[in-house]
């Protein structure tokens, strides 16, 4: 039995799966923000209506500038057409060409119009002396260059690109030294991994989820993927993952990044719900180029989930049958359990009535034996008194007297009449309703009648002395003093006075059956 729990607590730890011991911290609160996105969403929602119902507070052209900026990554249809009510509102040229610029970056960003986000960005002629437009220019720029490189179809193209990305990144540091994610993204080109490290690692602090920080987590993740530290890449995937759904972003990169490393690391579960999740909210952003980039992994995890769910469900199963069959030897080994202890408190008991009998027995032998001894001595004093007796006569020489007392049989009469009420009391206390059942076995009106004072009779006497085993006619006799036909006689009259003859010669002559107490 113990076996068999052994052998079933092993199979349960083996089929649960082992990735389920070793979740990181940050897989779990991530996995606790998504419980709440709802919430979450409804914020930035909130948040979105509170700038559109700001229309004393803001000018028209700040306020769709504001809506395009908070839709750019919640809903993109929306953010394209808040950036062109702004362009359309804008009263001077910084204005117009800073809403150029936030559509041109929505285009690279999220719809992937590189040629429009290029038009718009080589038509755009910011002032030299305006450092927030040229750091808008120069940041479109490093954007739209990198994207043009990854997308490039040849080394000639790509090698272009990534030198003008560089030249927009210089110019990005070149203005400001508050830009640490593009100069780590320069590090990084550098192979300075290390370094890179160094410049983002400070700005991290635990708890803080802003969209900034969220950035600064996930080009952290990317470093540790370059230096194959997959365990912290996770971990860092996972704050970013988290700093999007607790701001309300519907359209980011972490989440279905984080699903498909999780994917490779074989949580399968995990990874499919951080994939279900993310193509939901591609959808609600209207970000149809993502959804076409998430369909093909999340086919691959959807099948791999699938595979998953159908083992589970088969270890669920073998589960079940397991712990049913331990169920069925437990009821088993449970009524066998209670079958064996009634059985030993049966033995129990018999042994204990045995023990009671034994005492009774070896009470009945003490009482008995004593019985017999006194019985002994008191033969044996009379016996001495009736020397005694016989030697005074013999003395005075009266042989008359002697040859009498000689010649009498009262003394022996007498001693006869002692010996029969000793061995009636003696019986009867071993058996005594012995004269009741006796009578039971005859036929009415043919029944042992005593008279007053007797407790036994002859007739009684001999059932009484086959009773206890003594069956021969010559024994018992002797025992009553009475010749063997009288014996013989009173067998056979009581012989034909029982109501049923085969069982009182059973009782009497076969059988080892006992009188009743």
């Amino acid at each position: 039995m113990r076996s068999l729990l052994r052998h079933l607590t092993i199979f349960i730890a083996v089929a649960v799966p082992l990735h389920s011991l070793a979740i990181s911290v940050d897989l779990r609160r991530l996995d606790r923000a998504l419980d709440h996105a709802d919430t979450f969403t409804s914020r930035r929602m909130a948040e979105i209506d509170s700038i559109k119902s700001a229309d004393g507070i803001m000018t028209p052209y700040d306020r769709d500038i504001q809506l395009a900026r908070r839709y750019a990554d919640f809903d993109i249809d929306s953010a394209v057409v808040y950036a062109t009510r702004a362009r359309e509102k804008a009263d001077t040229d910084r204005r117009m060409l800073s809403a150029d610029l936030l559509r041109a970056s929505i285009y690279n960003s999220s719809l992937m119009m590189y040629k429009e986000a290029a038009d718009i960005f080589a038509d755009a002629r910011p002032d030299r002396s305006d450092t927030a437009a040229m750091l808008q220019y120069y940041t479109l720029g490093v954007q739209l260059y990198r994207n043009l490189e990854e997308m490039a179809p040849d080394a000639g193209l790509t090698a272009r690109y990534a030198s003008a990305k560089r030249t927009m990144r210089d110019s990005v540091l070149s203005i400001t030294s508050d830009a640490p994610i593009i100069h780590a993204n320069s590090l990084i080109d550098q192979g300075r991994l290390a370094d890179a490290l160094d410049v983002l690692l400070p700005l991290t602090r635990e708890g803080e989820f802003s969209p900034a920080n969220g950035a600064v987590y996930h080009v952290i993740a990317n470093i540790y993927g370059l230096q194959g530290n997959t365990g912290r890449q996770i971990d860092f995937l996972a704050l970013a993952a988290q700093a999007d759904i607790e701001n309300g972003v519907r359209e980011y990169v972490a989440l279905p990044q984080l699903a498909l490393l999780l994917y490779e690391q074989g949580d399968i579960d995990r990874a499919y719900r951080y994939m279900r999740r993310s193509i939901d909210d591609a959808t609600a952003c209207n970000a149809r180029i993502r959804m076409l980039g998430m369909s093909s992994t999340m086919s691959v995890i959807s099948t791999a989930y699938g595979a998953a769910q159908r083992a589970a469900n088969t270890r669920m199963v073998i589960s079940l049958i397991i712990m049913c069959i331990l169920l069925v030897v437990t009821v088993v080994c449970l009524i066998y359990s209670r079958r064996r202890n009634h059985l030993l408190q049966q033995a129990r008991r018999r042994q204990e009535e045995a023990n009671t009998a034994l005492k009774a027995a070896s009470r009945v032998k003490e009482k008995y034996v004593n019985r017999f001894m006194h019985l002994s001595l008191d033969y044996l004093n009379k016996m001495e008194r009736y020397r005694k007796d016989l030697f005074k006569i013999a003395s005075r020489r009266n042989f008359d007297a002697l040859y009498d007392a000689i010649n009498s049989t009262g003394y022996i009469d007498a001693e006869s009449d002692e010996f029969y009420r000793n061995f009636d009391e003696a019986f009867l206390e071993l058996y005594p309703g012995f004269v009741d059942w006796f009578n039971s076995l005859l036929q009415p009106g043919l029944q042992v009648k005593l008279r007053d004072g007797d407790r036994l009779n002859t007739e009684l006497r001999i059932f009484a002395l086959m009773r206890l085993g003594i069956t021969e006619s010559a024994d018992i006799s002797r025992f009553l003093r009475c010749s063997q036909s009288t014996v013989y006689n009173y067998r056979t009259r009581y012989r034909n006075r029982a109501v049923d003859r085969n069982r009182f010669i059973e009782i009497f002559y076969l059988s080892d059956t006992k009188a009743p107490n």
